[in-house]
């Protein structure tokens, strides 16, 4: 995060954090963290990501899927900071770093201050540092200009000022530079160059820039956008690590199965052995102590037998017969086992197979698509695809759409349902709250909905959508039955059968 926009963000931040409290935290994946913050009306979390290049630090009304169990950190935070009030908020802006001093507690481990490094992450404090709240010195801007290394005596000028500032001429250089160090600058900027969603920024750059009237803003807009995808992709990694696992299992147990089926190979081989003994038995039959004999198998012809010279050569011939026999029954299983692999392995690799927190039972997963998360996993859906690339899932049958709202969605998605009678709930995944999602997907996503409704033999459905975040299971309700608080609209539709099978 570029210092000189956390000096807006954090003071904005503090305005709005201060007086109120720490409800619950939150940890959705590794090195994030979600503080559940007071508030009337709709929900307060605020979100931080420590980063040294791209950290996130922003406020929304969504939170992140969590796992689950929640993490040993997040409990051992969530123990001392819930219920505690934020007396005052510190900032050492050009180190990224922001205070929360919160009301007192009587345990040992009650400190302070809870500090939020933009670089290194969240930390527990009784004090602050002496110099922890005070302002930087501002070189002179020719200074700025001819030193690139001026950020590691002065961090607060950033490599972004001094590339924006090198691209003005010189007049337009000193007036951003004399707004900057006097913290009057007025808006805030994302670019959309060609490199990406690029940090905040408290200038313009130039690059086809996203404009907002506060620090507040401009973060929300690119931490939504930014980390909520990364944080899908954290949650599908666990799953990719886990069938990778997996795969590795099967591949070890197949090759022992290789194995075994070469040691039965070789124990059903014993049986030439006992066919060649039985044909010659005649000569040898009440001979004692033999360790081998010369005898013709009537195929393979001539060859040395080894025997065990405790037993009888007729005890021999019975022992090669056995172990031949044990072979023949041992193959039937070889081979049902192998087919089980097979198909358990083939699952694996186009990601259906079903995976379980133990991690060791494969099982195949009866319902569901292959291409889903694993949060997923279990519904009984159908999934498409929108022609602008959207994800879209219905649900089969009133289980499905009961559980799709909580397993399945996220309250940025939208839901789907037909006005005034029974149909499937659909709903359309969005990576971010902020994504525009174009109005042809918002229409293949109704007609999704109103092929499996009682519309779906008419020529044009009417579907109402909504936000998944106003969309609730009431108790007492029926399976499938919500109540939605806030609709978006209404569409009107054409039915046209064609269109599953275009976008499955």
């Amino acid at each position: 995060m570029e210092a000189n926009f956390f000096r807006f963000l954090s003071a904005e931040l503090a305005s709005i954090l201060t007086g109120r409290r720490i409800d619950k935290v939150f940890g959705p994946a590794p090195g994030v963290w979600v503080l559940a913050i007071q508030n009337t009306g709709e929900p307060l979390y605020m979100i931080f990501r420590p980063a040294k290049s791209a950290g996130h630090l922003f406020l929304s009304a969504v939170k992140p899927a969590n796992p689950q169990t929640a993490p040993a950190m997040a409990m051992w935070f969530r123990k001392r900071l819930r219920n505690r009030r934020i007396l005052a908020v510190h900032r050492d802006w050009p180190n990224l770093r922001l205070a929360l001093e919160l009301t007192p507690r009587t345990d040992p481990d009650g400190k302070t201050f809870l500090i939020l490094d933009c670089r290194t992450g969240m930390t527990l404090a009784d004090e602050l540092p002496p110099s922890f709240s005070s302002e930087p010195e501002w070189p002179a801007m020719e200074d700025v200009l001819d030193d690139p290394e001026i950020w590691r005596a002065y961090p607060h000028i950033s490599p972004l000022l001094r590339k924006a500032l090198a691209y003005l001429p010189e007049e337009q250089a000193h007036a951003l530079y004399f707004r900057v160090a006097t913290a009057s600058a007025d808006s805030f900027h994302i670019s959309r160059s060609d490199d990406g969603r690029q940090p905040p920024t408290a200038w313009p750059t130039g690059h086809d820039d996203e404009t907002f009237d506060s620090a507040l803003e401009a973060a929300r807009a690119h931490g939504e956008s930014t980390l909520f995808p990364l944080l899908d992709m954290e949650e599908d990694k666990a799953q990719t690590v886990q069938l990778k696992r997996i795969r590795k299992k099967l591949q070890r147990n197949l090759a022992r199965l290789d194995e075994e089926q070469a040691r039965l190979e070789a124990l059903a081989a014993e049986q030439i052995k006992a066919e060649a003994l039985q044909a010659e038995l005649y000569r040898f039959k009440n001979a004692e102590g033999l360790e081998s004999v010369e005898v013709s198998h009537p195929v393979h012809g001539p060859m040395t037998v080894i025997l065990n010279p405790f037993l009888s050569p007729t005890e021999n011939m019975k022992r090669y017969f056995k172990l031949s026999a044990k072979a023949q029954r041992g193959f039937p299983h070889i081979e049902r086992r192998r087919r089980e692999l097979l198909a358990q392995l083939a699952q694996a690799e186009d990601g259906t197979i079903e995976i379980h927190p133990a991690a060791h039972q494969t099982s195949p997963e009866p319902e569901g698509p292959a291409a889903l998360p694993k949060r997923f996993r279990g519904l009984a859906v159908s999934l498409f695809r929108t022609t602008d690339g959207f994800t879209v899932i219905r649900g089969k049958n009133k289980q499905a759409n009961h559980h799709m709202l909580s397993k399945a969605a996220s309250p940025f998605d939208y839901w789907f349902h037909a006005e005034d009678g029974p149909s499937s709930h659909v709903i359309l995944k969005r990576d971010h709250p902020g994504q525009d999602v174009p109005e042809t997907s918002l229409i293949q996503a109704a007609a999704l909905c109103g092929l499996k409704s009682y519309r779906k033999d008419d020529g044009k459905a009417d579907i109402m959508y909504a936000l998944v975040k106003d969309v609730r299971k009431v108790k007492g309700f029926n399976l499938g039955q919500v109540a939605v608080d806030r609709k978006l609209g209404t569409l009107r539709v054409d039915l046209d059968p064609d269109l599953e099978s275009r976008l499955a």
